[in-house]
């Protein structure tokens, strides 16, 4: 394998210590300090991102390993405590997160959207920094480039002796443009749960369409159906259900306070 980075980031005694774990650890706490600045900036409780925290970064972490571990061809659910031999999904890690900032929702009696819309800017600039964590470990690639003029970084990697799509890249900087689109967004708008429905029609687009381009290897399947695509058109389709609710809701809104009038 060419790459322009080693796997190993440094050893302890003999124990290695890669750049994987250390990119995706600097991705939390970067999407754990902003956070603290999205709340003050709506005015939310400061003590919020401790517990968002504690109940979606443990469950985000089990269901991204279990998703893998799942519907991985080359892998069971006996593999699942291996974590040094890799297999995160970051599409488990979003379920995983939904289900853990729920139960969070229904102990402490947050607004759901109103807190989603806290997280998914964070959440999509730490997926943009995760890629990079792929990118050490030489995979999650696209399909072999067979063009010479498209040979190059950051449009292709060389992996094993020939040229594939760069796609951790492709999804990286998408997601910086995401991360964008998503803070402008938090800081215009009043109405909760317009940038959760972003986020999920927004990424699910990415990923529906870079999942078909994912070199065989690294395409989870359940049975044929490639899983990870399947997720990210249920994403679509769930921002856009969000959508609806929230222009249905409010034109109900404004007839209420029409007929006050």
């Amino acid at each position: 394998m060419s790459y322009l980075l080693n796997r190993v980031a440094f050893t302890i005694g003999s124990v290695d210590i890669y750049w994987y774990g250390i990119i995706i650890a600097v991705a939390i706490a970067v999407a754990f300090g902003l956070s603290f600045a999205l709340l003050k900036a709506k005015g939310l409780n400061n003590d919020l991102p401790i517990d968002l925290f504690l109940a979606i970064v443990p469950l985000g972490i089990i269901c991204a390993r279990l998703f893998s571990v799942l519907f991985d061809s080359g892998s069971s659910i006996l593999d699942f405590f291996k974590f040094r031999q890799g297999g995160m999904s970051i599409i488990g890690a979003v379920i995983g997160g939904v289900i853990g900032l729920t139960i969070l929702c229904l102990i402490k009696k947050y607004n759901f959207l109103k807190v989603a819309d806290v997280i998914v800017p964070v959440l999509i600039l730490a997926q943009a920094i995760g890629r990079w964590g792929n990118y050490a470990n030489g995979e999650v690639y696209g399909i072999a480039t067979v063009s010479e003029s498209l040979q190059f970084f950051p449009m292709s990697v060389f992996v094993n002796g020939e040229w594939h799509l760069a796609l951790f890249f492709y999804e990286c900087v998408l997601n910086l443009i995401g991360f964008a689109l998503l803070m402008i967004l938090y800081f215009k708008t009043k109405k909760a749960g317009i940038c959760t429905a972003t986020y999920l029609v927004y990424y699910g687009v990415i990923r529906s369409i870079l999942e078909s381009l994912r070199d065989e290897q690294y395409i989870l399947k359940w049975g044929n159906v490639p899983v990870s695509q399947l997720v990210s058109v249920l994403f679509i389709i769930a921002g856009i259900a969000i959508f609806i609710y929230l222009i249905v809701y409010n034109n109900k809104s404004k007839g209420r306070q029409n007929e006050r009038k």
